[in-house]
């Protein structure tokens, strides 16, 4: 079901968003499919929220409704390559997109007697999820030709998505809403198994390292039940390593990572397959990082080891990442599952809109057995 778009707000949006010429008619409109899609969220199993609308705009002033039903969707649900269509094929406006508007709902559309929005942490514990109280807007730019079709797609990160605050009256959990708008058909794919056999529920990266050899997580995504992976909406131009380091309770692997993919055009690649020696008894980090979060600011902790990429030799890439506890003093990430070893500790720290800022602790040696500590300040 859609709602009807305002015909005025369309020839406006057109006139907005044209892609150039000198008429004074306005370009013909083209048809937009938005789907929605998340990365794995750390330490969850569901992430359930209500959306009452989405909009998009060329210049993130002059608005026009796409014509979403609300809805309420569970974001863990739409990682792993299960992402939706929002809308499909609605007409309007040719140009350029680059803002896309969320606004959420305070109804439950999947069962009205359940909250709006809440999250299941992974040991089944259920968290009423503080939503933001104005709408989310994310970018990227997706361009729709004249008469002609285009997906974009909204992926939320799963690197700040919830964060434990503290609140009057006990821990608040929140929902950051940091996300990216992706062309997709300016997007590759990557798919492929962990472990002979499968590793059910182990989380896999995509990341890319620059020039200075610093890499970032670019996807992330939980395992099915038989350990295949997709990873979407990747951004053509770049090599991405894929990377994982499952952990349990009781055993651990060393991190394993692919050669570098080069995912030059918008097509799927792979299968791109991870094997993993023998599991060892695990060890665990708590890393520190000060000062604590503002209630703007979304922070996550990163372990980083040097490994083996096939041909290209070892890469210093990111093998771990979690969301921080905020408390009164400080934040907390909190490794389990850690396979023995030495690990570089880093943090990132971002607001809306504002590119993450990395601080970089020292290597903490991991024993299996033991809880090692680690640290990072932010500068002041």
């Amino acid at each position: 079901m859609r709602f009807p778009l305002a015909l005025g707000c369309i020839a406006t949006l057109n006139l907005i968003l044209a892609c150039g010429g000198g008429g004074s008619s306005s370009p013909a409109p083209g048809n937009l499919t938005l789907r929605l899609g998340s990365d794995s969220i750390p330490g969850y199993s569901s992430a359930v929220v209500s959306l009452r609308e989405v909009d998009a705009s060329g210049d993130g002033n002059l608005w026009v409704n796409l014509g979403a039903a609300p809805a309420t969707y569970d974001l863990m649900a739409l990682q792993n390559g299960n992402s939706v269509a929002l809308v499909s094929g609605v007409s309007v406006g040719s140009g350029t997109y680059k803002f896309f508007r969320f606004t959420w709902d305070t109804v439950n559309h999947a069962n009205p007697i359940n909250l709006p929005a809440y999250a299941v942490d992974s040991l089944g514990g259920q968290h009423a999820l503080a939503m933001p109280t104005s709408p989310t807007v994310v970018t990227g730019a997706v361009t729709l030709l004249p008469n002609g079709s285009a997906t974009a797609q909204v992926m939320f990160s799963g690197n700040q998505a919830i964060q434990v605050r503290p609140g009057a009256t006990g821990p608040v959990t929140t929902f950051q809403a940091a996300g990216q708008a992706f062309d997709l058909g300016q997007c590759a794919t990557i798919t492929g198994n962990l472990g002979a056999g499968g590793l059910n529920g182990a989380e896999a990266f995509a990341e890319t390292v620059n020039g200075a050899l610093v890499a970032t997580i670019q996807r992330r995504v939980f395992t099915g039940s038989s350990g295949n992976y997709t990873l979407e909406a990747l951004p053509t131009g770049s090599i991405y390593f894929v990377v994982s380091q499952p952990a349990g309770t009781t055993s651990a692997y060393a991190a394993a990572a692919s050669a570098g993919v080069d995912c030059a055009s918008a097509i799927s690649y792979g299968p791109v397959d991870l094997a993993f020696a023998s599991p060892q008894s695990p060890g665990s980090l708590a890393l520190a990082i000060t000062p604590p979060s503002a209630a703007t600011v979304g922070t996550w902790g990163e372990l980083r080891q040097s490994v083996a990429t096939g041909t290209a030799g070892f890469q210093a890439l990111i093998v771990r990442s979690q969301t921080v506890a905020t408390g009164a003093a400080q934040d907390v990430a909190s490794f389990a599952g850690l396979f023995p070893g030495n690990y570089g500790c880093t943090a990132q720290r971002s607001t809306a809109g504002a590119a993450p800022v990395m601080a970089v602790g020292t290597q903490i040696p991991v024993l299996a057995g033991a809880t090692a500590n680690g640290s990072i300040t932010y500068a002041q």
